[in-house]
């Protein structure tokens, strides 16, 4: 399974209740939070295709495609975000800044369901918020921020 590392994103839902803009801050419903990581899986099933001419190994192809993506973000026990916006669709951007400057960076874009909302709180007394999407097509990928 592959996986990125985050630096930058936005979320976008279709009801337009929540608007990740940034790293360093998302609006909900008027109340901002920090942002502080996205990650994004994009992996492809198997199937198997062996056929008699095999020596002895299993081989396989590639069939259907998927991705799926989290955001973590701090947040005010007075400003979480929702459990009513489970099932809510959305269009995410996502950034990926590459360091060497011979590399350009890598956008992403697609549109997902959001499939969980996870709270949590450590003894540091520091609320964090995890939001879970699934991707519903063909997931973007450019290395132009506007596409």
């Amino acid at each position: 399974m592959a996986g990125l590392a985050g630096y930058d994103g936005n979320v976008t839902w279709a009801s337009d209740t929540m608007v990740l803009l940034d790293t360093s801050k998302i609006y909900l419903s008027n109340a901002t939070h920090k942002l502080y990581s996205w990650k994004l899986d994009y992996t492809a099933d198997t199937a198997e295709n062996t056929d008699f001419t095999s020596t002895g190994w299993k081989t396989f192809m590639t069939t259907l495609k998927t991705w799926n993506a989290n955001v973590e973000a701090y947040i005010d026990s007075t400003n979480t975000i929702p459990i009513s916006d489970v099932g809510s669709t959305a269009v995410l951007r996502l950034f990926n800044h590459i360091s060497d400057t011979t590399i350009d960076d890598i956008y992403y874009k697609g549109n997902a369901i959001c499939t969980g909302i996870h709270p949590a709180v450590g003894v540091d007394g520091i609320e964090t918020q995890t939001i879970d999407f699934q991707g519903t097509d063909a997931l973007k990928i450019s290395d132009i921020q506007s596409f």
